[in-house]
Order: C-alpha cells, then sequence, then structure tokens
C-alpha cells in the first residue's frame, strides 16, 4: 500500500484552458477577447502578456490565467498534441492513484473492523 500521492503533471489553469467553452477572437494584433462560459469577457494582450480577468489582476504568483493559456492554444503557441498526451497521462496516474485510494480506504475499514471487535472483547473480560 503507498502513501504517496500522485500530482497531476497539469497545472489546473492548463486543465481549464484546455476544457471550459470559451471563445476567442482576435481584436488587434496579439490583443484577443476572450468569452468564458459563463458570459464574462476579458481582454487578453499576448505581447505582454496579460489579462483584465481578476486571477491575473489581483494575484501576482499568476504569470498566466486559464484565459491566457486558452489564447495561447488557439493561435498555435501551444503544442496541442503534446498537451493531448500530458493530459491523457494526467488522466491515468490520476486514475491509478484513485485505485490505490480506493485499496487503502478497504484495507483501512477492515481495520478499524477488527479494533472494533478487539474492543468488543475487551468490554466482555472487564
Amino acid at each position: 500500500m503507498s502513501s504517496e500521492s500522485v500530482q497531476p503533471d497539469i497545472e489546473s489553469r492548463t486543465l481549464r484552458a484546455a476544457t471550459e467553452h470559451m471563445t476567442v477572437m482576435e481584436e488587434a494584433r496579439s490583443v484577443f477577447s476572450v468569452t468564458t462560459q459563463s458570459g464574462s469577457e476579458y481582454t487578453v494582450d499576448l505581447r505582454e502578456p496579460a489579462c483584465t480577468c481578476p486571477d491575473f489582476q489581483h494575484r501576482q504568483s499568476v504569470e498566466e490565467c486559464k484565459h491566457i493559456r486558452r489564447v495561447r492554444i488557439e493561435v498555435g503557441q501551444v503544442d496541442t498534441d503534446a498537451l493531448e498526451a500530458r493530459l491523457a497521462e494526467t488522466a491515468d496516474d490520476l486514475d491509478a492513484n484513485a485505485t490505490d485510494l480506493v485499496q487503502q480506504a478497504q484495507e483501512l475499514t477492515e481495520t478499524a473492523d477488527e479494533l472494533r471487535d478487539a474492543l468488543d472483547r475487551l468490554e466482555v473480560v472487564a
């Protein structure tokens, strides 16, 4: 039984950029309008890169939000075949991790049952 967790190779913003419904329209050279599934609209400037979304504006640690990443995917700056392969590998890793966690949960349940039985026997003896 392994206690290691599998960390996805794909950052969550990249995953959302690749999977969420977004409409990308070029407004000017390297400037894009991105409309999200919820109807929010943001401006992405690939020259900086910069985005008008709150994630990019208010989190200094964010170099590229999901909107910038989506524009990069749309304009061909991301190798989509490599991204697809990494997404598939990450999904396989997560499936394997989930299987391992299920096995660990079953083993813990069995141990808990054994402990309850032992407690019951101790109560009878006491």
